[in-house]
């Protein structure tokens, strides 16, 4: 028996907060069980919770069987194993969204024989039970916490077991090549036929090029997942706070015309063609009058190390101020990716004085936005540039195979190391058993992304970042 299978766990699997609805979701050998004491029907009956038929929805309510009181009204939907998130019995008490009600309801469950769940646990238990593997439970995080369409749509492929059929798939090819390798050596007597030099290198080199290509889709995966950094940076009352506001179609921040009206970072998401980018707005760049200002400074220098993407603003109709050289100094001294510089001309509505070819020269950029904020010119000319300097260089595959985190990206790089090993050896002749070690190698390593050899550290390493109930 299992080390989980004596246990049955139980948690409020909704925010916590005032709502119409919350939800406490148990699981395990017991539920049933706890179920039957603590559910009564609409008369306060006691009912036969056992005899229910699987996956049905019944109504009454949640008493504690300790005094007999009622906690809550309830609606208690049932399902039976193996047809089951985590394939044990569950139930799920449909409760009032109160924070008081919800935890005296889950208090009462675990009175009556169940325990907290771990974070992550029930996922956990779909996965240990065969229900998902590895890749698929990394993606019910993904989905909770995806951002856009996008996001959403390649979480629920993976979720599908879109890269879990890619990688079973190069594994069983491997397997099939090992076997080839070894079975004329395990029977000498068969006259089986050894798979030439040429062949296996073939069959490897393609293996090979679909390792690659999955790891090309970590800069993409990553950015689905997480989103990307936009910081806006520019001297004091050149628009950036109105830039902000403008991209959110929101008041976020204070926009007013002194200078100096940002004093500490402000971020929010945005959506634009299903990616999301993570708008900084940071206080503007000048000489400090005061502590805050200076604390002020500083965080936006560290924002400036740390970007993604840099939308750095001018006043078009003014000169470069020695401000706005000081920008451009700290901007070329981080050694940015001139393709991840976006340079917006603000404030055209009052005529353009700015020298644009030496403003794109010293920041060694090709182009600009030109932006009028007041009078609404330029701003879709702006996200289409944020959209196509986003996805600049991506491989975005067309079949949804992404690859998202670092964890699967190193198993990939692994398995890429090994079978490059194989090749080599074929290059060197060595002998073939010595060629189905780094095989198994491979095939380990494409194994820790689906789970069918991963270690239990591992294991616990990934479902310790769930939320407690999911």
């Amino acid at each position: 028996m299992k080390f989980w299978e004596n246990d049955t766990i139980a948690a409020i699997s909704t925010p916590m907060g005032e709502s119409g609805i919350g939800i406490v979701r148990v699981s395990g050998p017991k539920t049933l069980e706890i179920a039957q004491e603590v559910f009564r029907d609409r008369n306060l009956n006691k009912t036969k919770v056992k005899n229910f038929l699987s996956h049905t929805v019944h109504y009454g309510f949640l008493i504690d069987p300790r005094n007999g009181e009622k906690v809550d009204e309830i609606i208690l939907i049932l399902m039976k194993k193996p047809q089951t998130y985590t394939r044990e019995d569950t139930v799920e008490f449909n409760c009032h969204g109160g924070s008081l009600s919800l935890r005296k309801a889950l208090e009462t469950i675990i009175s009556c024989g169940a325990r907290i769940a771990d974070p992550g646990e029930f996922t956990k238990r779909a996965f240990l039970n065969g229900r998902i593997d590895l890749s698929q439970a990394e993606a019910v995080i993904d989905l909770i916490q995806a951002k856009t369409e996008r996001s959403l749509s390649s979480s629920l492929a993976q979720l599908g077991g879109s890269l879990n059929k890619k990688i079973k798939d190069m594994r069983k090819r491997l397997v099939r090549i090992s076997t080839e390798i070894e079975a004329p050596m395990d029977f000498p007597d068969q006259d089986i036929e050894e798979k030439s030099p040429k062949k296996i290198e073939e069959d490897i080199n393609c293996i090979l090029k679909e390792i690659n290509f999955l790891i090309e889709t970590l800069a993409y995966g990553k950015i689905l997942k997480e989103g990307i950094n936009a910081l806006i940076v520019g001297k004091a009352n050149v628009g950036k706070s109105s830039l902000f506001n403008t991209l959110l179609k929101e008041n976020r921040a204070i926009v007013t015309h002194l200078p100096g009206t940002t004093r500490d970072a402000i971020e929010e998401f945005i959506n634009i063609q299903g990616i999301a980018f993570k708008i900084i707005d940071t206080a503007g760049l000048k000489p400090p009058e005061n502590i805050i200002e200076k604390i002020s400074i500083k965080k936006m220098m560290k924002y400036l190390k740390e970007a993604q993407l840099i939308l750095v603003m001018f006043d078009a109709s003014t000169p470069l101020s020695l401000e706005d050289k000081e920008i451009i100094k700290e901007i070329n001294k981080e050694n940015y990716k001139k393709n991840k510089v976006i340079v917006i001309e603000n404030k055209i509505d009052l005529g353009e004085k700015i020298d644009q070819g030496n403003l794109l020269g010293l920041l060694d950029v090709k182009d600009s936005i030109k932006m009028s904020l007041k009078e609404k010119i330029g701003i879709e000319e702006l996200e289409e540039k944020l959209f196509r300097t986003a996805m600049e260089g991506l491989v975005i595959p067309e079949n949804g195979v992404v690859i998202n985190n670092i964890r699967q990206a190193n198993q990939l790089k692994m398995a890429k190391k090994a079978l490059e090993q194989v090749l080599l050896g074929l290059k060197r002749k060595i002998t073939y058993d010595f060629l189905t070690v780094d095989l198994k190698d491979a095939l380990d390593s494409l194994g820790e992304i689906t789970g069918d050899s991963v270690s239990d550290e591992m294991v616990s390493d990934i479902f310790s970042r769930f939320c407690i109930g999911k």
